[in-house]
């Protein structure tokens, strides 16, 4: 009987000691899950605000298009102007 009492310690002993060891891995990976949470988060904060720039280029380069167009049509339209002054031999006599 002392035998199997003694084997149920021992038993004991290896399961608590087990669960140490297990109780303790499982810390060290419930920190290594906050710490990589945390850096998921900042980089999801930091694509979001990247997006946010890259949009606001984006409009600055459309509204930029757009100034170029029109200044493109009004730069034409002098041109043509200047051309055909030229071109009806008035060479700046009125």
């Amino acid at each position: 009987m002392a035998r199997t009492m003694a084997f149920i310690l021992e038993q004991q002993a290896q399961i608590t000691s087990a669960q140490a060891q297990t109780n303790s891995t499982m810390a060290q990976l419930t920190e290594r899950l906050d710490r990589l949470t945390e850096r998921v988060d900042r980089n999801a904060e930091g694509i979001t605000s990247l997006l946010a720039i890259a949009e606001m280029h984006e409009r600055e380069i459309t509204d930029n298009r757009e100034t170029q167009a029109r200044t493109d049509e009004r730069l034409n339209a002098l041109i043509n102007t200047v051309e055909r002054y030229i071109s009806e031999g008035r060479n700046g006599k009125a």
